[in-house]
Formats: C-alpha cells, sequence, structure tokens
C-alpha cells in the first residue's frame, strides 16, 4: 500500500496545495481534483482508507460508505469461500 497514486497515462498525482506533497494514494486522483475544484463529487469504496486518506490529504470531506449508506449495486465482492 503506497500514499500516492500512479497512473501510466497522467503520471503521479500531485497535490493541487503543494506539488511537493502527495493527493493520497488508492483515490489520490478524485479528492485532487475535487480540493482544485475540477470535480464537485467523486465515488469510490473503502476498505482501507481509500476515501478517508486522500480527503485528509487535501483538506476536503470524504464519507465512508458504510452499510445501507451508499448502493452497493455494482460493486463486486471477493470471498476465499
Amino acid at each position: 500500500m503506497a500514499v500516492e497514486s500512479i497512473n501510466n497515462l497522467w503520471g503521479t498525482a500531485e497535490n493541487p496545495w503543494n506539488k511537493k506533497r502527495s493527493c493520497g494514494g488508492s483515490s489520490g486522483g478524485s479528492g485532487g481534483s475535487i480540493a482544485a475544484k475540477v470535480s464537485p463529487l467523486c465515488f469510490g469504496s473503502d476498505i482501507g482508507g481509500s476515501i478517508r486518506v486522500p480527503s485528509n490529504f487535501n483538506g476536503v470531506t470524504g464519507l465512508k460508505p458504510t452499510s445501507r449508506r451508499i448502493s452497493v449495486v455494482g460493486h463486486t465482492y471477493y470471498s476465499d469461500a
């Protein structure tokens, strides 16, 4: 797990407030785009901090999708069983 977002097309996502800092891992690009006012809202799932860490790094609000708060239609669940 890394606390940075890297994309083969765009490269490393940068924090909109300080280009020397990370915007967070997993959904960091989404957190950075909300902080830079490029997008008003982004969606994601939060298992290991994928929403909470980028929202913290970018100074925006993240809402963890707990049970029945947000629809799970379209999500895929993996199981060892």
